[in-house]
């Protein structure tokens, strides 16, 4: 047998290896012990009142996430913080998380910075997120997302497709949610002072948010 035919039975060898594996996976996805149930994030609290709200329907069809929460918050002071999550029962099938570094600049944002940010939590841990400062014409965003897994707090995409993976052949749940906090701003706003208030709610509602996911005990 030549060179090039041992090498071509390899090839078809390991495709169809890894053809059945990825066929025994699908057909054996853990089934997850809770749906995400978004009422356990309150509307009114004692610093912050938010009302439901919904994007346009072909975000929705783009999306295709199971259940998603957008609520606009506001402090007593009048700031407005809005929050997304976005709960996907499996990450298969066509229904993978869009991330923020895509979605942003086709919603007509610009992003002028994004870097790893840490938010220290009222418990005394920590969650790492990625920060963002996106621009339009007319104003400016301050945006802290994250995803949510299994495994804990991701931060980043690659981590997430590692998280997807590494689910996937111990035959774990490969369920995920995507969280993001963004803030309106000026065009002369401070980045810096605005991205503590933004760390200062998640901060708050971070807890509420973790008893709405079924990542956790609850």
């Amino acid at each position: 047998m030549s060179s090039r035919s041992r090498k071509a039975l390899i090839a078809i060898f390991v495709l169809i290896l890894f053809g059945g594996f990825g066929a025994y996976v699908r057909s054996h996805q853990a089934e997850i012990d809770r749906p995400a149930d978004f009422d356990r994030i309150p509307l009114e609290t004692d610093k912050y009142f938010g009302v439901e709200r919904r994007f346009e329907e072909y975000t929705y069809d783009v999306l295709k996430a199971d259940t998603t929460t957008l609520r606009m918050y506001r402090d007593k002071t009048g700031e407005v913080f809005w929050l997304f999550v976005a709960y996907f029962s499996s990450q298969k099938y066509g229904s993978q998380i869009h991330s923020p570094i895509t979605c942003v600049p086709g919603g007509g944002y610009r992003i002028l910075t994004i870097e790893p940010y840490v938010i220290d939590l009222h418990n005394g841990s920590n969650i790492n997120v990625r920060r963002l400062l996106i621009a339009s014409q007319r104003r400016k965003e301050v945006m802290l997302y994250w995803f949510e897994t299994r495994s804990g707090v991701i931060s980043g995409e690659y981590g997430l497709k590692f998280d997807l993976m590494k689910n996937s052949i111990f035959l774990l749940p490969t369920d995920a949610a995507i969280c993001r906090v963004t803030i309106p701003l000026s065009l002369e706003a401070d980045f810096e002072k605005a991205s503590l208030r933004a760390a200062e709610f998640v901060r708050d509602i971070y807890p509420a948010i973790q008893a709405a996911l079924p990542f956790y005990d609850s």
